[in-house]
């Protein structure tokens, strides 16, 4: 037998999975180019070095106070990594932690709980700052409307913060990239904002629109990892939310890069490690939306292969009944209908048949084990298919 071997459970066993294939299968497996853990010193630099903004400490000089974004458990940023270090140019500046805030911006997810936020941003963390989650029905503050027309509700303790700070990550996401501003919109907007957001604004100004609602609400400076197949950051901007992000951006282009298998029967993508629901499990498709090369031969089967240690999930706006209405209305469904017609076989220990149906439809084949999935496979594909795998595909770009 073959085995390729895939990290597993982001937040929760943090492990591998050994995915098995006969030794009569031709299986690619599509890694990205990656790079090592810059480790304490790259950090620092990348702080000491911020692109596009004075250093956080300049910033931070005669602040009255700060409030700090991070993103949730359906995210990988390590924040317990970076928080302390972004505390420490604050308090040189003369922001002492006491008047710090930490805001986990949940968009229209599920709220932390003490537990998550321990595996956040660690325990020592939790327990000496004020740390809350973001309620996209409560708490928020009105800035009027958009160029697109959208009312922009925002999270009101983050609203009336001296200093605005995002630390999420960049990430692909096809032929955009998550990551600066993104992290205020949707995530710490009103649901109002965050489903017109996605319903209606076009996709050629879907970035640019963050970037308005960004400049609205005085989002300052932002922190943004990249991290590798181990989760390890490989590399780190900080700075102007426009600039650094960009410079992320590029840098993203080049360490996210994934040689593409082509033609073949079969691809098996992990959704690792955004793999914690089912909600987020279609970030797996990723290495499709961001080329335009044929992957998959006709006839053939995407196998979602996903964790979900929480299940299915939750999201208030993408969840369940809403997904696809919104893809086929919004930008995002231009990244979906880069995926071509395929058999679906979704692969998860942790979620039933109602779950798969809830997000997938009826019509998707549901597997609990990996053996079954290598069964389905032989009956469609028979015994000599060529498959292609992408081992963490939810941050693997294929573009250009």
């Amino acid at each position: 037998m073959q085995v390729v071997t895939i990290p597993w459970s982001m937040w929760y066993e943090e492990t591998t999975f050994p995915l098995t294939f006969p030794d009569e299968w031709e299986v690619t497996v599509a890694r990205m180019k990656g790079g090592p853990d810059i480790g304490e010193e790259g950090i620092r630099k990348a702080l000491a070095e911020p692109i596009g903004a004075p250093r956080l400490r300049e910033l931070a000089k005669g602040r009255r106070d700060a409030a700090i974004l991070i993103d949730d458990l359906t995210r990988p940023t390590p924040s317990y990594r970076i928080l302390p270090y972004i505390l420490e140019e604050l308090a040189a500046g003369g922001l002492e932690e006491e008047r710090v805030r930490i805001i986990c911006a949940v968009a229209a997810h599920r709220p932390m709980t003490r537990q998550d936020f321990i595996k956040k941003i660690g325990a020592d963390l939790v327990e000496r700052l004020h740390v809350s989650n973001h309620n996209a029905y409560d708490n928020l503050e009105y800035y009027g409307q958009s160029s697109q027309g959208i009312p922009i509700w925002v999270n009101r303790d983050f609203a009336r913060a001296d200093l605005k700070i995002a630390a999420g990550m960049i990430t692909p996401r096809g032929m955009i990239f998550g990551g600066g501003a993104k992290l205020l919109l949707p995530g710490a907007c009103g649901r109002q904002t965050i489903y017109l957001n996605h319903m209606y604004c076009p996709q050629d100004v879907f970035r640019q629109h963050i970037d308005e609602v960004a400049r609205m609400v005085g989002l300052e400076y932002i922190v943004n990892p990249l991290l590798n197949g181990e989760g390890g950051i490989m590399a780190m901007v900080a700075g102007d939310p426009q600039e650094a992000y960009w410079h992320g951006v590029e840098l993203g282009k080049e360490l996210y890069r994934t040689p593409l298998p082509e033609g073949v029967d079969i691809v098996v993508s992990n959704s690792w490690p955004k793999d914690t629901e089912a909600t987020q499990a279609d970030m797996s498709l990723v290495p499709f939306w961001g080329t335009q090369k044929r992957i998959l031969n006709d006839g053939g089967t995407i196998v979602t292969v996903t964790a979900c240690p929480e299940g299915l999930g939750f999201h208030s706006v993408m969840g369940p009944g809403t997904l696809f209405k919104i893809f086929a209305r919004s930008g995002v469904g231009g990244a979906v209908a880069k995926v071509p017609p395929a058999r679906r076989i979704i692969f998860s220990p942790n979620l039933n048949r109602y779950d798969v149906e809830d997000i997938w439809g009826k019509e998707a084949i549901f597997c609990k084990t990996w053996p079954e999935v290598i069964e389905q496979l032989r009956q469609y594909h028979g015994d000599a298919p060529r498959v292609g795998v992408f081992p963490y595909g939810a941050i693997q770009y294929t573009g250009e």
